[in-house]
């Protein structure tokens, strides 16, 4: 069954309840006729008499409420600026970018001052202050930040209103100043990179290691030869902006413009393969002078070149130079020898600020789940090695010393000599040393040594072979350090193998035993040489690399590596 809810209809007058109107009406008989306000003032049967009450008087009662905020009370009566913040990065030259201040009041407010303008901050585009701001209307401002005034600029750019109000917008930057001054390559450009690892060993020579830095700190080390002008002008850059941040071109990532890039250019055709060009990076051109130079912001890198934020200032010939470039300080003030009344040199050297991320690149032959350092050392100069031992002296100055060796075993400790042509091998090498990141990652490490001879054929499925005797059974006893070994092949890729032991057949044979057959035939007349191998890693957390020329030319770099006990494991 449907319910219906209803409303009884209620008499204004008399206050009775009017249900049953019909019946009311049957009462005044069938001869009553009279109008509505007639019938209202007749009573109803058994009604109360009707009583006037008018003017009914009201008593008011506080009530406490908050008033429900609207989009009205997010946006108006207040002053905008857009944007709140411009964060401008390194700035290299002169940057501009609008500013909106909008006067969302219903009414006119007076711009009484502009303040927090530091030194390099310019405010235009509008009237100086005192203006008047109509309401609801946006004016727009240009906001110029130069390279001159405070290395680090964090300043609050504030609209001071007649009623008070001072909304602001807080600017940030780094100012970059050119070091356009070029390397005397006769000795070359040293370039250091220091990480810094952790290593907490036992007396048994075992490890931990723990790397504490991210990225190594990266150092250019070069001298200069500067005369004439070029050598006035380095007088007053290093007294007046000698603790100042630099834009420091990677000098060994030189290259020329092979086109001309007219002023107002927005993309540089260049290079970039295994170079440092990276977006949100600096780079610089640099003409025949040190007064010839711009820094510009790399917003993109493509394979032909690369695409800036702002557009060139000036017009730059084919043949001018083009150099990634990095902010960097000078690590201490420089000594200038002086070397007539118009020549000086100086030795400078900078720490570059920039973090100097690099894709780890670990060599692709591995050996017991760990690479192998396959190429071969550069052996134009002598290579040195040696062993460690953890050797304890007790000497009460009476008697012999008595010598100690807690941990009963020697590491190795070898010199390697790595020399480069070409980017494509520098890049590599630097995937290298990110790889082993200072002294925290191991490698295995062959001498590169010929260092035992093969007598006889070891077949695919021998576990043994026969060498010359070279003592090893007495004194190397399938020792960490001397129980791998790499066979060199003129047929095909090395061989690795583990010896687990060993036996003196003769005066002048051993035979040695294998952990696993070598798989494939080995001949005498195929092996080029057999070596040591060892898991080590650097001995140092700082590699130099040594540029002699540019980066399409030679670098070269000394490293030492250490043996550890990973093996053990």
């Amino acid at each position: 069954m449907a319910v219906i809810v209803g409303l009884f209809p209620q008499s204004t007058l008399s206050g009775a309840a009017r249900i049953y109107i019909s019946s009311d009406l049957d009462g005044y008989g069938d001869d009553w006729i009279g109008s509505l306000e007639e019938w209202e003032a007749q009573p109803a049967p058994g009604a109360a008499p009707v009583a006037t009450h008018w003017p009914v008087s009201a008593a008011p009662a506080p009530r406490v409420g908050v008033a429900q905020k609207a989009y009205f009370d997010d946006y108006y009566n207040r002053v905008h600026v857009v944007p709140q913040r411009l964060d401008l990065g390194n700035v290299v030259s002169t940057q501009t970018s609008p500013v909106y201040v909008w006067n969302a009041w219903l009414a006119p407010r007076t711009l009484t001052a502009i303040s927090g303008l530091a030194e390099g901050v310019e405010v235009a585009g509008q009237p100086a202050p005192p203006m008047l701001y109509p309401p609801l209307v946006e004016r727009e401002y240009q906001i110029s930040v130069t390279p001159d005034g405070a290395p680090v600029l964090d300043t609050s750019v504030a609209w001071q209103f007649d009623n008070g109000e001072g909304p602001a917008l807080r600017v940030t930057a780094n100012r970059i100043i050119a070091w356009s001054f070029v390397p005397d390559w006769r000795d070359g450009v040293t370039e250091r990179l220091s990480w810094a690892t952790d290593i907490l060993q036992s007396e048994s020579l075992a490890e931990q290691r723990r790397s504490l830095r991210i990225a190594p700190r990266r150092e250019f080390e070069a001298p200069l030869v500067v005369d004439w002008r070029e050598r006035q002008h380095l007088d007053m850059v290093l007294f007046g902006w000698g603790a100042r941040v630099w834009a420091l071109p990677v000098w060994p990532e030189i290259q020329w413009l092979q086109s001309a890039v007219p002023a107002g250019s927005l993309f540089i055709p260049c290079a970039t393969a295994a170079l440092e060009f990276r977006a949100g990076g600096l780079a610089m051109l640099r003409g025949e002078s040190a007064f010839a130079t711009e820094v510009v912001e790399v917003e993109a890198v493509s394979p032909v070149g690369i695409t800036i934020k702002r557009a060139t200032q000036s017009a730059w010939p084919a043949g001018a130079r083009l150099y990634p470039a990095r902010s960097a300080q000078l690590l201490a003030e420089p000594e200038i020898s002086r070397l007539t009344d118009t020549a000086v040199e100086v030795g400078v050297a900078f720490r570059v600020l920039d973090p100097s991320d690099v894709a780890p690149s670990a060599p692709s032959t591995l050996y017991r789940g760990r690479p192998v350092l396959e190429a071969r050392p550069d052996e134009s100069e002598a290579l040195t090695s040696q062993y460690a031992r953890l050797l304890t002296e007790l000497d009460a100055g009476t008697a012999a010393p008595l010598f100690t060796d807690v941990a009963g075993r020697a590491l190795p400790v070898m010199s390697q000599r790595w020399v480069g042509m070409g980017r494509a091998e520098r890049q590599a090498f630097r995937g290298l040393l990110y790889q082993l990141a200072g002294r925290f990652s191991a490698v295995w490490v062959p001498t590169h040594a010929d260092d035992l001879t093969l007598l006889e054929p070891v077949g695919a499925a021998s576990t043994t072979m026969d060498v010359a005797w070279v003592g090893y059974t007495r004194f190397g006893k399938s020792r960490a350090g001397r129980r791998d070994i790499r066979i060199e092949r003129a047929s095909g890729p090395a061989v690795h193998l583990r010896i687990t032991g060993s036996t003196e057949l003769s005066t002048s044979v051993e035979r040695l035993a294998l952990e696993a057959a070598p798989g494939l035939e080995i001949t005498p007349s195929d092996v080029l040489r057999i070596s040591w191998m060892s898991l080590c890693r650097l001995d140092s957390d700082t590699v130099e690399i040594l540029h002699h020329t540019d980066s399409e030319g030679a670098a070269e770099a000394a490293l030492v590596f250490r043996g550890v006990r990973d093996d053990d494991v």
